[in-house]
């Protein structure tokens, strides 16, 4: 209810800056060399990658970007601003958010800013796109959900690789087999509790949390609340693990590193933390696990946004096609995150590593984490009644029922 209540005050700023925005200002000024990128808080790989693609624009093109870490909440942080008339000239604009940017019309419209867009794998960029396919935020890389697998720890309960299932049933039925071979503290596989991470399976499963109307619908599939039940069954079993609940570590990467799993479903972004803070961990990456029959994967994207208002936009606009054009190769290979252009991957030969083969395979099927205004009002209210099933308080289907009430009296509130 909290996470709901916060997104709707800040969603009420946002929009209350539309009636007192004063309208598409592309002109540029005669100071047009120095531009605010606002941007949050990440690993130091990501942070030195960020320094240095930008200093290497900066040399290119004579112009200034003044960088400026939000490490407060981030969204909240830039409705306010933009509240405040004193919005960044540019800023990551997460997929997820984006709609309601779209909406309240703080956002510039770069449909005809940005170069090559072909390019770019297009499920990413349309997630910046509004119904009428205007362009307001340009992708600037991406991560997708895979499945790692600790092979020492495998190999010491006596199977191979050869032995994971490569569908979602057969490795709920492998795992609990696994974890009668592991130690008390010891996790087959730790899972994570948020609609985010799920999303992907309840389509796979019939069901599309948010319906065409922009309303929450958690209980119209039986497959899907049969799969969210495997999750509920797999905890209480024991099999399936909590990070934080269970096993008393911030997140799974944690708990992988630490060798507390022997699988976790998570994003790339886990490779900074297994290659800096765990090296010592052996382990293999496959495709995500298949539900009912259908590949399935998250898809999570941040694009550059650019002020509706600022008065650089030339320079704005410069950069971000610097960003995810020239400098992208750059960024990718400093950051470790994955390029948004499909030359770019091509040009790195990501498809080479097998590892991160698993990932760039489900950027072709995957579920990008955007679907209108309301996402972030169901997906809150999922994640508040989920856990009460989780925690034995309430059925399954109970408890999403309760969710769609949730979210539906929270939408309609907000209209």
């Amino acid at each position: 209810m909290k996470k709901i209540a916060a997104f709707a005050l800040a969603t009420s700023l946002l929009l209350g800056v539309t009636a007192c925005s004063s309208g598409d200002s592309t002109k540029t000024t005669a100071k047009d060399d120095t531009i605010t990128l606002a941007v949050w808080g990440s690993s130091p790989a990501e942070t030195k990658g960020l320094e240095t693609t930008v200093k290497s624009f900066e040399k290119s093109t004579g112009k200034n970007v003044k960088i400026e870490v939000i490490q407060d909440n981030f969204q909240d942080a830039l409705t306010a601003r933009f509240a405040a008339k004193n919005a960044p000239d540019v800023f990551y604009m997460e997929s997820f958010a984006a709609p309601k940017f779209i909406k309240s019309g703080v956002l510039a419209d770069i449909s005809n800013d940005v170069k090559n867009q072909d390019d770019f794998y297009q499920p990413l960029l349309n997630s910046f796109k509004d119904k009428e396919g205007k362009l307001y935020a340009v992708p600037k890389d991406y991560s997708t959900l895979a499945l790692y697998v600790n092979t020492d720890l495998l190999e010491k309960a006596g199977y191979t690789m050869a032995d994971v299932p490569s569908d979602w049933e057969g490795l709920l039925n492998f795992s609990k087999t696994l974890q009668g071979k592991l130690a008390k503290d010891q996790a087959a596989m730790v899972f994570d509790t948020s609609m985010a991470r799920h999303m992907s399976s309840l389509i796979a499963s019939g069901l599309d949390p948010v319906t065409a109307e922009g309303k929450a619908d958690f209980t119209s599939s039986p497959k899907a609340l049969d799969y969210l039940q495997s999750l509920i069954d797999g905890h209480k079993d024991g099999y399936l693990k909590n990070a934080k609940i269970d096993l008393g570590v911030d997140w799974a990467g944690a708990a992988f590193g630490t060798n507390k799993a022997v699988m976790m479903i998570e994003g790339n972004w886990v490779l900074s933390a297994l290659k800096t803070d765990y090296p010592t961990v052996k382990y293999e990456a496959l495709e995500a696990p298949t539900v009912n029959g259908n590949k399935e994967t998250m898809t999570f994207t941040v694009g550059y946004a650019i002020s509706k208002d600022s008065k650089h936009k030339k320079t704005a606009v410069e950069f971000i096609n610097y960003m995810t054009g020239d400098g992208q190769k750059q960024w990718s290979e400093l950051s470790g995150t994955f390029p948004t252009r499909q030359s770019v991957a091509d040009a790195m030969k990501l498809d080479e590593d097998k590892v991160l083969k698993a990932h760039i395979d489900g950027a072709n099927y995957g579920t990008v984490w955007s679907s209108g205004v309301n996402l972030p009002v169901i997906s809150g209210a999922f994640d508040n009644q989920f856990l009460a099933a989780l925690n034995g308080d309430k059925s399954v289907k109970d408890a999403m029922k309760a969710a769609e009430k949730e979210a539906n009296d929270e939408i309609a509130r907000q209209e």
